[in-house]
């Protein structure tokens, strides 16, 4: 028996499509308190490591954001200086359930430093999950805000029946951020290829312009490399070797974090503290535990 009055004025059809989209809310829900848990604990247990003597692999920073070689990067809709930014654009679509819909987003890829007084880190923030406290929201009548200020002067503009919301959220320098990710060191000797593996790079490199070996091992002049040829050209291969392996070696040792290749260790980066952040993720798995007992009545409720 239906016992509340809302369910009364429900069709057989409703009330079996209304069970159906409560128990995928529930199955979801659920997996969502596990999910944010798990963050949680990944946060809180994970112990920081210093850049300079961090090991390869997963590992968790926390330092000061500067700028790469490359320098500060512009965000695209309010022309703020950054190293990291996220852009959205929305439309607000009139009718009776007006809403807002996205005509345009993007994420900045470049990367920027992190210095933790032990030794500098590269970022690479593409695939990152990024938790920015720093977010500006704002409206306007145009699709980008800089045809708004062109246009702030015109009649036509304050007729204009269009809304634009625009968000964006930064990272900017000196922020004090924390990351977790894949840590890896390059240069400094580190996986420097064999004269052997060098060599065969090297050959394969010449052989996309076999004009050019000709030109300089055909000591016959007949168009075609020989044996004896052939065997002058891998020395010379192997010479070329020994300069790279030399020049690959003394090449100063960069730090880097990037995202893992395995799902089940996420890469975030945020200017929130460690504590912050698992707090953060802990509220969330209680608000996905208090949406599970509130679809789980809702399922009850159908049933009895």
């Amino acid at each position: 028996m239906i016992n509340h009055q809302w369910q009364e004025n429900l069709s057989d059809n409703e009330a079996v499509f209304a069970l159906i989209v409560a128990v995928v809310t529930v199955l979801t829900l659920f997996s969502l308190i596990f999910y944010y848990l798990k963050r949680a604990r990944l946060i809180e247990d994970t112990p920081t490591s210093r850049i300079r003597s961090a090991t390869q692999g997963y590992v968790e920073l926390i330092g000061a954001v500067s700028a790469s070689e490359a320098g500060e990067q512009i965000a695209p809709l309010s022309g703020i200086p950054c190293v990291w930014f996220d852009y959205k654009v929305e439309r607000y679509q009139q009718g009776k359930n007006g809403h807002w819909y996205t005509i345009d987003h993007g994420t900045s890829t470049q990367w920027f430093k992190v210095d933790d007084k032990t030794g500098a880190c590269m970022i690479d923030p593409k695939g990152a999950e990024v938790i920015s406290e720093h977010k500006r929201v704002w409206y306007g009548n145009t699709e980008r805000p800089e045809q708004q200020r062109k246009e702030e002067n015109q009649f036509l503009r304050g007729l204009s029946g269009r809304r634009y919301r625009y968000t964006e959220r930064f990272i900017y320098i000196h922020d004090i951020i924390y990351a977790i990710g894949n840590f890896k060191s390059v240069g400094g000797g580190r996986n420097v290829p064999s004269n052997h593996d060098m060599t065969g790079e090297v050959i394969r490199e010449w052989k996309k312009d076999y004009n050019w070996i000709l030109e300089n091992f055909d000591k016959e002049g007949n168009g075609e490399i020989d044996m004896q040829e052939w065997e002058k050209v891998r020395e010379a291969a192997s010479q070329e070797a020994d300069k790279r392996r030399i020049d690959l070696s003394s090449m100063p040792t960069i730090h880097m974090l990037i995202k893992p290749s395995s799902r089940r260790q996420p890469f975030i980066i945020s200017n929130r503290s460690q504590k912050s952040l698992a707090k953060q993720f802990r509220i969330y798995a209680m608000l996905a535990f208090a949406g599970t007992l509130i679809s789980i009545y809702f399922i009850v409720a159908l049933t009895i």
